[in-house]
């Protein structure tokens, strides 16, 4: 079986018109394929960049190193989500292919290279394919120095934040009736629940469900707070109180935890750190929607698994740049 992939076009916006900018795409040879390699053709970060030629390893006419040779294939990703065995003489042609410079991915390690997520795939019945989805987060010595990180930059940053809650207080109190403040039930660190608390962006009584565009329950002042994200200072206290992390999976209601569970098994294994003010999940889909909830899972998933100091660094920078061009969840 052969399968291509026609090469993408990038749209960007330059001047106030539209230019088309044709993106460098890197041809890879698929060895087998399955649900995890069909989920990533139909990932749009793949469709931009990459071009598969899928080759069935019981069942090809011409060999390996022909294929490399005819589409100057610049990688190799082996299936590996089922059991797959390799005959010597294509296990000897991959060998070759490495020595030669080119780079084989097993296809669940592609795509997290591709998506910068962790893939998750549920058959159609009720089954999981799983790689090392659930071995993620057992060294938890790596982040217990993010506590010590969460109170001093916390520290750090009260000065500068205190004044911006107390503004949020202010505009609030003087275009609504209610409380400022706003408390929640969430779920934390070991779907242990403890109660976040933001600045009131809504009217004091709504049914609490998903917001929406254009929300009709957002108070006069809400959508400014949400957009440069001042509603969001108080949880300064929760991470003083070891609730929170600056950095993690966003903390989400007990009755949609259920819910999410239900959809999805591994969704409780974002639990395994504690949540966050900002994530990784947060900036790459800032206006998330209910029905993203399984993409926002497996950025989660990938943080958990690959944390490092300098991952953090890379999610703080990307929260400001966020803040600064006011995209809002």
């Amino acid at each position: 079986m052969e399968k291509t992939l026609s090469k993408a076009l990038v749209t960007i916006r330059d001047n106030s018109q539209r230019l088309k900018i044709p993106v460098p795409v890197k041809v890879c040879l698929f060895i087998n394929v399955s649900d995890i390699s069909l989920k990533l053709f139909s990932d749009r970060k793949f469709k931009r960049r990459y071009k598969a030629i899928v080759c069935d390893s019981t069942n090809s006419r011409i060999t390996i190193t022909q294929y490399l040779e005819k589409f100057k294939i610049k990688c190799i990703v082996l299936e590996t989500s089922n059991v797959t065995h390799l005959n010597q003489d294509i296990a000897n042609e991959i060998v070759s292919a490495r020595n030669k410079g080119i780079a084989v991915y097993d296809a669940h390690e592609f795509y997290e290279l591709v998506n910068k997520r962790t893939p998750l795939v549920r058959l159609e019945n009720n089954e999981y394919l799983v790689d090392d989805i659930f071995t993620i987060g057992q060294n938890q010595e790596k982040f217990n120095i993010k506590r010590f990180v969460d109170i001093f930059i916390s520290i750090l940053l009260l000065p500068f934040v205190l004044p911006l809650i107390l503004l949020g207080f202010l505009l609030v109190k003087i275009t609504s009736k209610g409380e400022v403040l706003f408390s929640q039930e969430r779920v934390g660190k070991n779907s242990k629940n403890f109660t976040i608390f933001k600045i009131r962006t809504m009217v004091a009584k709504h049914s609490g469900d998903f917001t929406t565009k254009n929300d009709m329950r957002i108070n006069g002042v809400g959508r400014f707070l949400r957009l440069t994200k001042i509603d969001e200072l108080p949880q300064l206290w929760n991470i003083f109180k070891g609730d929170m992390s600056l950095i993690g999976p966003r903390p989400e209601r007990p009755h949609y935890v259920k819910l999410s569970i239900a959809e999805n098994a591994m969704f409780d294994l974002r639990h395994l750190v504690k949540p966050g003010v900002t994530g990784w999940a947060q900036v790459n889909l800032p206006k998330a929607t209910p029905e993203e909830n399984l993409e926002k899972l497996e950025y989660d998933l990938y943080y958990i698994k690959n944390y490092n100091f300098f991952f953090d660094i890379l999610i703080i920078w990307r929260t400001i740049k966020t803040v600064f061009t006011l995209n809002s969840n």
